[in-house]
């Protein structure tokens, strides 16, 4: 039975060689690999190792990861600051 759903996550890896990377949350079934084509958000498809996003993910996943993101959106508004 293939599960989905959508949680909030931090990328802990981000690879531009690779066009990709990971997000883990709580309620993933592991890490989610992160694919740049499915980034929605003001830089393009990139992200950075510590960014805050949205993920709607699915499984199987991708890239030995347990997981596999079908949507990523940057919050922007949840990025932490030096010394805040």
């Amino acid at each position: 039975m293939t599960r989905t759903g959508t949680t909030r996550g931090t990328v802990i890896r981000w690879d531009d060689a690779r066009h990709g990377g990971l997000v883990e949350a709580p309620d993933l079934p592991g890490d989610c690999w992160v694919d740049a084509s499915v980034v929605h958000g003001p830089h393009g498809g990139t992200l950075r190792a510590g960014q805050v996003v949205d993920v709607d993910w699915t499984e199987p996943g991708a890239e030995g990861a347990a997981c596999r993101a079908t949507r990523v959106v940057p919050r922007e508004d949840l990025q932490a600051t030096l010394g805040g």
